[in-house]
């Protein structure tokens, strides 16, 4: 499915709103398909962030793609938009990241934190910006984020990890969409993309 951006992937603690596990136990009246709260979920995607999901619906897909992510099977690529020029047009981050120790709502390089692996090659590159491609490698949270915040290119719209604050976007979105799956499943390739939010060519444009 293609999440739209400012709808949360599962209920979270402090939430009462609707969100994707929602719609997918009514719509296909789940039971037991997935953790509780967390049906049909076997991966996820920021409030803020817009694009393809996987949503197993049956028992036996559920364990099946819950493994295949854990194991990497699964190909993951996002565009984004993100401030300035990158140092290099094409590159492979590879910094740990950790809980950040002065916001718990964000996650930062630390040598003590998880490993975390971003590729990336730059689409179009302009004064104030530059779209990239990315292929995520392991899935931390906020990975691609924390990353680009990192290099001093923060995801454009992403006040939390040091953006500006764009006016001709809500504040419920960040330039960053999850527009391509790749993976095997019962002996077939599968290959998932969608086009680039209207907002994407909207903020190249301005």
């Amino acid at each position: 499915m293609n999440k739209p951006h400012g709808v949360l992937s599962h209920p979270t603690n402090t939430s009462t709103e609707l969100t994707i596990s929602d719609f997918l136990k009514e719509k296909y009246k789940l039971s037991g398909v997935g953790d509780v709260g967390r049906e049909g979920i076997v991966h996820r995607l920021d409030r803020v962030t817009t694009g393809l999901m996987v949503c197993p619906i049956k028992d036996q897909s559920y364990i099946l793609f819950k493994r295949m992510f854990h194991d990497r099977d699964i190909k993951k690529y996002y565009k984004a938009l993100v401030e300035g020029n990158l140092p290099s047009k094409t590159g492979e981050i590879e910094l740990p990241l950790k809980r950040s120790s002065k916001n718990r709502k964000k996650r930062e390089v630390n040598k003590d934190g998880k490993k975390a692996i971003t590729k990336y090659s730059t689409i179009l590159q302009k004064d104030t910006l530059s779209l990239i491609d990315i292929e995520l490698i392991t899935g931390r949270n906020h990975q691609i984020r924390a990353h680009f915040e990192y290099l001093g290119n923060p995801v454009m719209n992403d006040v939390l990890y040091g953006a500006k604050k764009n006016s001709y976007l809500e504040s419920d979105v960040i330039c960053l969409q999850s527009y391509r799956l790749n993976f095997s499943f019962k002996e077939k390739n599968y290959d998932f993309n969608i086009e680039e939010p209207e907002y994407f060519t909207s903020v190249i444009n301005m």
